[in-house]
């Protein structure tokens, strides 16, 4: 496999389109046409991280906090960030990073799998923009447009692939004088019997689904069209539900690893649990509007905390590291279907890394 191909995969499975406008998810160093045979996977691109992973012979680094945040205006190896991008460079390292396009799509559904968080929605919604490609395409050449537009990697909804749409109808058109009609004559008028085909396409690969589409397509002028689409069920964060209602403290701690810090008042049996994992101290607000009793996230500041105590709003702060990780684990085990699927022999490492926090 080559670093492009796993940029696919993540695309797919959290499309990077859902990152924030600050974020800078994707490719942070590297060539996309090289080749990887082992890759690893971490939290953060810290600079033991990144020798650890040289040191192991990988040619990729898959981590969720991007390697790069702001432009860096002087290479001054003194400093860190600098100084891990020299690392993967000279170990002919590529660093990909999938951050808040992780939290929209998975971090915080796998942090509710193992709080057991039930009847979910997400907290905040984030739309996803994509594509309807619409083709007329007479009877005759039907499969042949659906099966290159789908191999274009078109057709993805949600874990289905290769759907479409198709209905008949009668497509009519006058021949240009000089033109060489698939069907009908010069100079006339001319009816047919045609498909409407309808594929869902993310937006990225439109390139790729018009050269699909034209290089099978029989008209000598191809009759398609784009619609662009929004849909919903993504979104930061979610809501759920304790049925019955649990004795929070003990159960969070015991299943975070974690004794963290509490702010709002002191919890009782909840019900209702918000998870907004990594800094989700903003979303106390939110939280408490949705219905929440309960806020689990990674961080809170201390006047985020005065605002919980104020609304009665229970917050868990489990830490950073303690609610992030648990999605890189999902990351984890979809790269090794993917593998799977493709027949790939590609080796993945779990690096070891800790929270950078501790208690004397």
């Amino acid at each position: 496999m080559k670093v492009k191909d796993f940029l696919y995969i993540i695309d797919r499975i959290a499309p990077f389109q859902l990152a924030l406008d600050w974020d800078n998810s994707g490719l942070q160093v590297g060539n996309l046409e090289s080749s990887v045979e082992r890759a690893a996977l971490a939290l953060d691109p810290s600079l033991p991280i990144i020798c650890q992973a040289v040191a192991q012979g990988c040619q990729l680094l898959i981590t969720h906090h991007p390697l790069i945040f702001k432009p860096l205006k002087t290479f001054d190896l003194s400093n860190p960030q600098a100084a891990q991008l020299a690392a993967a460079i000279s170990g002919s390292l590529a660093v990909i990073s999938a951050h808040t396009n992780w939290d929209a799509k998975v971090v915080a559904e796998e942090l509710a799998d193992l709080l057991q968080v039930e009847r979910r929605r997400p907290l905040e919604d984030r739309w996803l923009k994509f594509l309807k490609v619409v083709v007329f395409v007479p009877e005759s050449h039907e499969e042949a447009v659906r099966q290159a537009v789908l191999a274009s990697g078109a057709g993805t909804i949600g874990e289905y692939t290769d759907c479409f749409f198709k209905s008949n109808g009668l497509g009519g058109f006058k021949v240009p004088p000089d033109g060489r009609p698939f069907s009908g004559e010069p100079g006339l008028a001319h009816q047919t019997d045609e498909v409407r085909l309808e594929i869902i396409t993310p937006i990225n690969l439109m390139g790729l689904v018009d050269q699909a589409v034209r290089s099978v397509h029989p008209y000598e002028e191809p009759a398609f069209e784009f619609y662009e689409l929004k849909t919903s069920g993504h979104g930061f964060g979610l809501i759920g539900s304790w049925d019955p209602p649990r004795e929070a403290a003990p159960f969070l701690k015991a299943q975070l690893s974690s004794d963290g810090f509490w702010a709002g008042p002191k919890p009782g049996l909840v019900s209702s649990v918000a998870l907004m994992p990594g800094s989700g101290g903003n979303y106390v607000q939110l939280a408490y509007k949705a219905g929440a009793q309960l806020l689990v996230s990674g961080e809170i500041t201390h006047h985020q905390a005065l605002l919980a105590e104020e609304l009665g709003l229970s917050v868990f702060a489990a830490g950073h590291f303690e609610t992030e990780r648990p999605g890189l684990d999902r990351l984890a085990g979809e790269l090794a279907n993917e593998f799977r699927h493709r027949q790939e022999r590609v080796e993945l490492i779990n690096l070891e890394e800790k929270s950078p926090f501790y208690r004397l």
